[in-house]
């Protein structure tokens, strides 16, 4: 049986293995910039604490693509980078280790990149850290945590464009899918199981980009 696991520990393990992301213990160093719990909690107050990160992400996209991007793209990209930062621990962790961190609003912070404004670093915290030694029966612990959190902010989430059900929990169901495929596929070299989407993050509305191979527009054709 493992011992009750060391947060750095885990959190070097998680970015060793997703390599595109720096995820630290919370405690090392300075507290990282972005609280899910402070965004999460202004959300649910009728707040848009993700209104300038959302603004950020379209300058980006205008620099890119030379014209004004959609506030859709934004929207979409915001919401997916959020949830990543709330799957990829639960997801990684499920398939490095026995434990289940805590992905809480108060347990996870993230840092943006400067430029693009993607996520590049998260830290874990908080006390709820579960073991479930049944490979299967983890998975769906690990998911229920992350669907605890994730479908919180999809329901709170209000960028100032029409956002149906279908997109909002899509994304909700992609990004989980997504993260734990990436596990599967970086930690035990498995071939990826991804179809199409449900959730569409519309980047093909910009000037020269296409729909991604899983976009669910493919379905159409």
């Amino acid at each position: 049986m493992d011992a009750h696991p060391d947060l750095g520990e885990l959190a070097a393990d998680i970015t060793a293995a997703i390599g595109y992301v720096d995820v630290v213990a919370e405690g090392w160093g300075s507290p990282l910039p972005y609280s899910c719990a402070e965004i999460l909690t202004a959300q649910e107050a009728g707040e848009d604490p993700t209104a300038q990160w959302r603004a950020d992400v379209c300058a980006a996209q205008e620099r890119r693509y030379g014209t004004a991007a959609p506030p859709q793209v934004g929207a979409a990209f915001v919401m997916q980078w959020y949830l990543q930062v709330v799957a990829v621990p639960a997801a990684f962790a499920a398939i490095l280790r026995d434990w289940i961190p805590d992905v809480s609003p108060e347990a996870l912070r993230f840092d943006l990149d400067d430029t693009e404004r993607y996520p590049v670093a998260e830290s874990l915290g908080g006390a709820q850290v579960t073991r479930v030694s049944h490979p299967q029966m983890r998975l769906v612990e690990a998911r229920k945590a992350y669907e605890s959190h994730a479908r919180r902010f999809a329901e709170s989430y209000s960028p100032g464009v029409k956002t149906s059900s279908k997109q909002r929990f899509g994304l909700v169901r992609d990004t989980w899918e997504a993260a734990l495929d990436g596990a599967r596929t970086s930690v035990r070299h498995e071939p990826s199981r991804l179809g199409l989407r449900e959730s569409c993050c519309f980047l093909y509305a910009l000037p020269g980009a296409i729909t991604c191979v899983r976009c669910p527009r493919n379905r159409r054709h």
